[in-house]
């Protein structure tokens, strides 16, 4: 899964602090996220032109913004489509959550990974029946049925849209529980 453009996918729907981010893809994607390489690749994505400083929350912490050309590479990251490697489900379920989450998934997006793993189930069906094979075959088949799913979803894939939260995470330790 590509931390690196879920990052820039979400700082395009607005700015946001580093804590924010990881609890953004941790909820969206249903994957753990070490919070430390979430801070650890916004400084190579700065340093990279890809995010900019944007200010300061209320309280000090620091604000990182998507500049034009960290649009253009979660654009680019977003319609790239990988079905063959060894991380290829991995990645299309973080990138499809992702941007299902955020109304950045399209009917033409769909549309473009159901072909490329309709050629990955073709594929798989010409060949031996090896273990590997029908595997690979299996993959494919299940991530045509979620995408069928998903184009079918009631109100159509803006239905499937959750705005960024804004709520501050609880800091500090809990209070003691009273004794009476």
């Amino acid at each position: 899964m590509s931390i690196r453009s879920g990052i820039l996918l979400v700082l395009a729907e607005g700015d946001a602090y580093g804590l924010q981010l990881h609890g953004e893809l941790e909820e969206r994607t249903d994957r753990r996220i070490n919070v430390g390489q979430i801070y650890s690749t916004l400084d190579r994505l700065q340093t990279a032109g890809l995010v900019r400083a944007s200010g300061t929350t209320d309280d000090g912490l620091p604000l990182y913004g998507v500049t034009e050309q960290g649009r253009l590479a979660a654009a680019e990251w977003l319609a790239g489509i990988e079905v063959d490697s060894p991380s290829a489900w991995s990645e299309f379920t973080f990138k499809l959550l992702l941007a299902t989450s955020l109304g950045a998934a399209t009917p033409a997006l769909l549309a473009a990974h159901h072909a490329a793993w309709s050629r990955s189930a073709r594929d798989a069906t010409g060949s031996a029946g090896a273990p590997a094979t029908r595997a690979r075959r299996l993959l494919a088949e299940a991530a045509l049925a979620w995408l069928d799913e998903l184009g079918a979803t009631p109100g159509g894939l803006r239905a499937l849209a959750v705005p960024l939260r804004h709520e501050r995470p609880r800091r500090g330790r809990r209070p003691a529980p009273t004794q009476e």
